[in-house]
C-alpha cells in the first residue's frame, strides 16, 4: 500500500513538476512594480515630491488681481443738495510681482463710474441761473491706472531672505524624494534576495530529499543485514540515527522554504503561501547578473539626500539671519486720473501726462528685541554645523561601504573558486566510490558517508553563489543614481 502511495505521489510530483512555468528574475520584479504596495508607495512618494518641488516657483510667479462691486444708496439725504439715489459701479484688475532680485512690482487699472441724478432742490438751484437741468452731469467716469515699486534696502536686500525661504522648501523637497528614490530601488534589491533566497532553499530542500532517501535506503539494508547476523545491531542504530538527522536537515529545509514563499509573494502582493513557478537555478541568475564595479562609487541617492538636507538647514539659517536686520523699504507709485462724464475721453486723461499723482517714500521696522531674533538664528546655526557634521559621517560611511563591498566582492569571488573546486573533489569521490561498491569493494554506508559529503559541498557551494549574488544586486542598488529612470513609469502609482 505505501508503495503504491509513494509511486502516486511521485506521479504527482512529476505532473506538477512538468506543468509548473518558470518565473524568471525580470519577470518577477515586474510583478513587484505593478502589483507591490511598497514600491508602489515609494514610487508614488517619488512623483508626488517632484511635482511638489515646484511649489517655489509660485514665489515669483505673478499674481493677477480682479474686482468688481456695484453701489446702490438710496438713503435719505439730511443735506437737501445731495441726490436721492445714487449708484457706483467700481472694477479694477491689477498684476503683482516679487522678482527673485528683491523688488516687487505691480500694474494695475482702476474704473469707477458714477450715477446720482439732481435732487429736487438742486434742479430748482440749477434753474434759478437759468440753467437747465438737463444740462448738468449726473453720470461720470473716473480711470486710474496705477504702477507702483517696492524695494528692500536692508532686510531682504537682494531678495536674499526671500529666495533663502524657497530654496529651504527646494532642498527639502529634494531630499526627501531622493530619500523615496533610495527606498525605492532598496525595495528591488531586497525582492531579488527574496528570489534568491527561496531559489536556494528549494535547491537545499531537494539536496535534503535525496540525502534522507539514500539514508532510509541504507538504514532498510542494515536491518536486514542485522536479522540475519551479518551486521551488529549498532551498524543499524547508527544508520536510524543518519535517517532522523536527514529528517531533521530536511524539516528545517522544509520550514525555511515555507518562510521564503511567504516573503516571495509579499513583495507582489499575494497573500496565500503557495508559489507554483519554478524559479531561475542560482547558476542562471548569476550568469545574468552583470554589474560594472567602479573604482569609485558615484554619489548614492540617500548621500545626495544628506546634501539636500545640509543645503536645507543653511537655507534656514540664512533666512532667519535676515530677522536680525531692519526692514528699509522704498516706496514709490504713479497714478494717472481721467475723470469725465465720457469714458473715452476719461481713459484719454488718465493715460496722458496731465493729472498724475506721484508718491514716494520709506518704511522703517525694526524689531525691538534683537537679542531673540539672534539667539534664534544662532540656533539655526547650530542645526546647520550640526548637519555638516553628519553630511561628513555620511560621506565617510558610504565610502566605507563601498570599500567593504568591493572586497567582500573579491573574496567571495574566491571562496566561490574554492567551493567549486571541492565540489567537483567530492563528486569524483562518490562516483569512484560507487563504482567500487559495485565490484564489491566498500560499503554503502560508506558510499553514503561520500555522498553526503558531496551534497554539502553542493549546498556551500549554492550557498556562496546566493552571496554573490546578493553582494552584486547591493551594488546595483547603490549605483541606482537616477531618482526618476527611464524604466519607471511615472504616469500612474497605482493607487486608486
Amino acid at each position: 500500500m505505501k508503495k503504491i502511495l509513494g509511486f502516486g505521489l511521485g506521479l504527482y510530483l512529476a505532473g506538477s513538476a512538468a506543468f509548473a512555468q518558470t518565473l524568471a528574475l525580470a519577470d518577477y520584479l515586474k510583478q513587484v512594480e505593478s502589483q507591490g504596495p511598497d514600491y508602489q508607495s515609494a514610487q508614488a512618494a517619488v512623483v508626488g515630491l517632484e511635482k511638489q518641488s515646484h511649489q517655489q516657483d509660485l514665489t515669483y510667479s505673478p499674481v493677477l488681481v480682479a474686482s468688481y462691486n456695484h453701489f446702490d444708496d438710496q438713503e435719505q439725504q439730511t443735506n437737501p443738495f445731495e441726490g436721492p439715489h445714487t449708484q457706483t459701479d467700481t472694477a479694477g484688475v491689477s498684476i503683482t510681482d516679487e522678482l527673485p532680485f528683491g523688488p516687487t512690482v505691480s500694474v494695475g487699472y482702476a474704473f469707477t463710474n458714477t450715477n446720482s441724478p439732481l435732487s429736487a432742490v438742486e434742479s430748482s438751484f440749477v434753474s434759478g441761473f437759468g440753467l437747465s437741468p438737463s444740462s448738468i452731469p449726473t453720470s461720470y467716469y473716473q480711470i486710474a491706472p496705477v504702477i507702483s515699486l517696492s524695494v528692500p534696502l536692508f532686510k531682504n536686500f537682494g531678495g536674499a531672505q526671500t529666495a533663502a525661504g524657497v530654496h529651504e522648501v527646494q532642498y527639502q523637497l529634494e531630499s526627501a524624494e531622493k530619500n523615496s528614490a533610495y527606498q525605492r530601488e532598496q525595495l528591488l534589491y531586497n525582492a531579488k534576495l527574496a528570489y534568491w533566497n527561496l531559489a536556494l532553499v528549494r535547491a537545499q530542500v531537494k539536496i535534503r530529499q535525496n540525502t534522507l532517501d539514500r539514508s532510509t535506503d541504507i538504514w532498510n539494508w542494515t536491518k536486514k543485514r542485522v536479522e540475519r547476523n551479518l551486521a551488529e545491531a549498532p551498524d543499524a542504530l547508527q544508520a536510524e540515527a543518519s535517517v532522523r538527522v536527514a529528517e531533521l536537515d530536511l524539516q528545517s529545509a522544509t520550514e525555511s522554504e515555507r518562510s521564503a514563499r511567504l516573503q516571495f509573494n509579499r513583495y507582489r502582493n499575494t497573500k496565500d503561501a503557495a508559489v507554483p513557478e519554478d524559479l531561475e537555478e542560482l547558476e542562471t541568475s548569476l550568469t545574468e547578473e552583470k554589474v560594472e564595479i567602479p573604482t569609485l562609487l558615484p554619489e548614492r541617492l540617500d548621500l545626495k539626500a544628506a546634501e539636500d538636507a545640509t543645503n536645507q538647514q543653511k537655507a534656514a539659517y540664512d533666512q532667519a539671519y535676515q530677522n536680525v536686520y531692519p526692514d528699509i523699504t522704498l516706496n514709490a507709485s504713479y497714478r494717472g486720473n481721467g475723470l469725465d462724464p465720457n469714458y473715452g475721453v476719461a481713459n484719454s486723461i488718465a493715460w496722458g501726462p496731465d493729472y498724475p499723482t506721484w508718491n514716494l517714500g520709506a518704511q522703517f521696522n525694526l524689531p525691538l528685541d534683537v537679542f531673540t531674533s539672534s539667539t534664534v538664528a544662532e540656533g539655526y546655526k547650530k542645526n546647520y554645523e550640526s548637519s555638516m557634521l553628519s553630511l561628513q559621517d555620511k560621506q565617510l560611511e558610504v565610502n566605507q561601504e563601498w570599500t567593504d563591498l568591493v572586497n567582500h566582492l573579491q573574496d567571495v569571488d574566491k571562496r566561490l573558486s574554492m567551493a567549486t573546486e571541492i565540489e567537483s573533489i567530492q563528486q569524483t569521490k562518490a562516483d569512484q566510490e560507487r563504482k567500487r561498491l559495485e565490484y564489491g569493494r566498500t560499503t554503502e554506508f560508506q558510499l553514503l558517508s561520500f555522498e553526503n559529503d558531496y551534497n554539502s559541498a553542493q549546498l556551500s557551494r549554492l550557498a556562496i553563489i546566493s552571496e554573490k549574488l546578493s553582494v552584486l544586486a547591493q551594488a546595483e542598488w547603490w549605483l541606482s543614481t537616477d531618482v526618476h529612470p527611464s524604466n519607471v513609469d511615472t504616469s500612474s502609482t497605482g493607487a486608486n
